[in-house]
């Protein structure tokens, strides 16, 4: 994810929710009000560094960057 561009994807219909990196199906789940995306929601972007999420962050890292090419939103 570091080394170049990828292509990231979501795609929901009323039956499942699927989530792509680069094409590949990484994750799905079934479709249900229980979920944000049946919901108005907003597309954020960001670097977010801490936390145990993700693994212990290097001490020396003190900032990121991240590169988007381009957003696009379908309906």
């Amino acid at each position: 994810a570091t080394s170049e561009f990828h292509i990231y994807s979501l795609e929901w219909d009323a039956q499942f929710v699927k989530i792509f990196v680069d094409g590949e199906l990484i994750h799905s789940v079934v479709n249900s009000a229980a979920i944000p995306f049946n919901h108005d929601f907003f597309i954020i972007l960001n670097v977010a560094m801490g936390g145990n999420f993700g693994g212990e962050i290097d001490p020396n890292v003190t900032s990121a960057t991240m590169e988007i090419d381009y957003v696009r939103v379908y309906q």
